[in-house]
């Protein structure tokens, strides 16, 4: 199993850079640079390799996670692919495209009702989007309070995260979430060290949301249990 999900994982990263390029560019609002157009961003060279690696060692890592996921899997994996894509743009140009965000929290909600449906399990259904709500209204709250520190792009990647996460548990999403504060801290922290960012560089936050609800996704239940003393 584990064999096969590097393998289509890899095959599926490999080709994420033409989903890239295929994304609509948006006009730059009044007094804002013109973002780097995403034909572009995904033309460079290495890329197919750079994504192909980090999807495959994405789905691995999901196949290996300690939650119990079943059907469920395809719904994390579709979005693993998705987050690998965010990622990068969010580190190259500051931004998470809603052609990116938006999709990939359709999709899971779909796929996740599919699976609710035919298990007849549909309390981690509704928990789920219970758990979208929640995570949105948090972000949200964020960005109203400090907007220079987060994007409406982050707010919506927010939404799939607490879907996915919130699928899983209650204790796991909290976890999730603020496991990818802790992410982000250490990731600035490191950056600061080492002189490639200053206390007022913008730093973007998505691929520290994404990295916490992966760590939450594979190891959260047993680091939950472990912290409730379960």
């Amino acid at each position: 199993m584990i064999p096969l999900l590097a393998a289509l994982g890899g095959v599926v990263g490999g080709i994420l850079p033409r989903l890239i390029a295929r994304i609509p560019d948006r006009e730059p609002a009044d007094g804002e640079p013109a973002p780097t157009p995403y034909r572009q961003l995904a033309a460079m060279r290495t890329l197919p390799l750079i994504l192909a690696v980090a999807t495959a060692t994405v789905w691995v890592l999901i196949g290996t996670s300690h939650a119990g996921l079943g059907a469920a899997t395809i719904a994390y994996l579709l979005v693993g692919a998705f987050g690998t894509a965010m990622a990068y743009i969010d580190v190259r140009e500051h931004r998470l495209p809603d052609w990116l965000t938006l999709p990939a929290l359709g999709i899971a909600g779909l796929v996740l009702g599919v699976v609710a449906a035919v298990e007849g399990e549909w309390g981690p259904y509704g928990r789920a989007w219970a758990g979208a709500f929640a995570v949105l209204a948090f972000y949200l709250l964020l960005v109203l309070i400090r907007p220079s520190d987060l994007g409406l792009g982050d707010v919506k990647l927010a939404a799939v995260i607490g879907l996915l996460l919130g699928w899983i548990s209650w204790p796991v999403l909290v976890f999730g979430v603020f496991a990818g504060f802790a992410v982000g801290a250490m990731i600035s922290l490191a950056l600061l060290i080492t002189g490639r960012a200053g206390r007022r560089t913008s730093i973007p936050f998505g691929p520290a949301m994404l990295l916490g609800a992966l760590i939450a996704v594979v190891w959260g239940e047993p680091i939950v249990d472990a912290y409730l003393g379960l």
